[in-house]
């Protein structure tokens, strides 16, 4: 398969119709062939292709007025919204760089993000303003700060260069969109070296780093994806996912984008308001995490829904618990599939296909144009079996050009072409890969080495248990011991000493918890990954 963008072939329109300006052909091209199709619903509004794309054109136009032109880094700094999308396509059609920024995070975190990618404007919700405003102080390379704003009449004033520009939500500005009647994108994107993205990732360890991501690497990532995923016009999205993560903007946003669906926007996850969504909205596709997934199935045990136009079930980010693969099969009557990605490969390598053999367990077989390895220690590459587990690693189109002004941490993962993603892992005969845990979670205890993942799935399995993550802590004479830390459901009480028998029936000694912890709920990050650090001695 070619994965190049000239490889789009199920879109509704001519490749020649429009000329190509990187991923923000997606929305021009919509608005172009179908402007009256529903691109976004949000709070109980359809926004039209023509109207997101005229909004785009509109911002974009803010953004030229203030000097922002190619190649520039542009932070955006918004919770899911139909203007986070105009903004994205705003900020990559004009040719310069988005920075997402997780609208969770506060005033230091934000400011590394802007200054580390001496991003010169930032496009924000106004509700982010005081935590901006906050870390202006430290930033030296932004210039321009452009507030969309809802219900303040106009956005407030800040010290030296930076400059405040009100974007009110039903006008933005006359001259905006004005000039937005007779825009013309960039079509100057050289696509293999232009830099759509830079995602930081989640910083679970030090200082997040900007993983940089071409228009190539996106648009190859889509071809793969959509097409595995079978993505169709008339497919409608549940967007809980923050667009902020790369699962949830290019998984979600640009892959069905690229095939002219509808995006159903939630500006947060809610169990209850994601079902009713589903319901009212006809919802085929839900793409999420595990974490999200138990709360649906907790909040259908106690209420009927109809969710009967769900097709498909994707999960990420994190492993989905071995039994709740059928629990989802039966509440929702679809296909369930688990993906593997990161952000440094735009998202996706592997996912179990739609058609085809599923391997529950496994994160799937690499998409068609990727290819995976499993590597030991000393960079030898192992071959299939589950007894030669090693670091998963993958090379492809998709793959970042590596961390912005980090080339020793770049040259730490990217290897010969080979992005060594930290995970451990081993493939089996037909090439599905089964993850394990990660290289710096793996525990060794007396020479012995453990794996969460394994520990983890026995013991959620245990009943009155909702959540578990196991952790190694030091210990001056085995080298470290297991901790599993558990939130148990709600009126369900457990002991320590429960606990460690049933790991005892169902584990070899070593591998047995020495350490058990009850907490309400395990500390995640906003795309469900479980923050083991916070679980660890300081």
């Amino acid at each position: 398969m070619n994965t190049g963008h000239e490889a789009i072939v199920s879109l509704p329109y001519s490749q020649a119709s429009i000329p190509s300006c990187g991923v923000a052909q997606f929305l021009q091209k919509n608005a172009s062939v179908r402007p009256n199709h529903a691109g976004a619903f949000f709070e109980g509004k359809t926004y039209t292709y023509a109207e997101l794309n005229l909004r785009a054109q509109a911002i974009a136009a803010e953004m030229l007025q203030c000097g922002v032109k190619h190649g520039d880094r542009v932070g955006l700094f918004f919770p899911n919204h139909p203007d986070y999308i105009s903004a994205f396509f705003a900020a990559t059609g004009i040719g310069a760089t988005v920075i997402p920024i997780n609208p969770l995070l506060k005033s230091d975190e934000i400011a590394h993000i802007l200054k580390d990618s001496k991003s010169k404007a930032v496009i924000l919700h106004e509700r982010g303003t005081d935590e901006l405003q906050r870390a202006l102080a430290q930033l030296t390379d932004l210039t321009h700060v452009v507030t969309i704003a809802y219900e303040q009449a106009e956005a407030r004033k800040t010290e030296g260069k930076v400059q405040h520009i009100a974007l009110l939500s039903t006008t933005l500005t006359d001259r905006g969109y004005a000039v937005a009647k007779n825009w013309q994108w960039n079509t100057n994107i050289d696509e293999k070296n232009d830099l759509a993205l830079i995602v930081y990732t989640s910083g679970t360890t030090g200082k997040p780093k900007g993983a940089m991501l071409t228009h190539r690497n996106l648009m190859s990532m889509l071809d793969m994806a959509s097409l595995e995923l079978k993505m169709t016009p008339e497919d409608k999205f549940l967007v809980v996912l923050p667009l902020c993560h790369v699962y949830g903007l290019a998984v979600v946003m640009l892959g069905l984008f690229r095939q002219g669906g509808t995006l159903v926007v939630l500006d947060k996850f809610e169990a209850v308001a994601a079902l009713k969504h589903i319901e009212s909205e006809k919802v085929s596709l839900i793409p999420a995490v595990p974490a999200m997934y138990q709360f649906m199935l907790n909040e259908m045990e106690k209420n009927s829904y109809d969710v009967s136009s769900v097709r498909l079930c994707l999960s990420g980010a994190a492993a989905m618990p071995l039994e709740m693969f059928g629990q989802l099969r039966t509440q929702f009557g679809a296909t369930v599939i688990e993906g593997y990605g990161l952000t440094e490969t735009s998202a996706i390598v592997s996912i179990n296909p739609i058609e085809g053999v599923q391997k529950i367990g496994s994160v799937g077989r690499a998409l068609e144009g990727i290819e995976t390895g499993i590597f030991s220690g000393e960079g030898k590459r192992l071959p299939s079996g589950k007894d030669n587990v090693g670091e998963i690693a993958a090379r492809g189109p998709n793959i970042m050009l590596g961390y912005y002004e980090r080339p020793e941490a770049t040259a730490e993962c990217i290897k010969d072409g080979w992005f060594f993603s930290g995970d451990l892992g081993y493939q089996d005969e037909d090439g599905y890969i089964f993850v394990v845990g990660r290289t710096k979670e793996m525990i060794i205890r007396g020479g012995q080495n453990i794996y969460p993942r394994e520990l983890e799935e026995v013991i959620a399995r245990m009943p009155g248990v909702a959540e578990v993550a196991v952790v190694g802590v030091p210990c001056p004479r085995m080298g470290e011991r297991v901790k599993a830390v558990i939130a148990l459901r709600k009126g369900v009480e457990l002991t320590d000493e429960e606990v460690k028998a049933f790991c005892v029936e169902h584990m070899a000694a070593y591998k047995v918890p020495r350490l058990v912890e009850f907490i309400d709920a395990l500390p995640r990050n906003s795309t469900g990954k479980v923050l083991k650090r916070l679980l660890q001695p300081a």
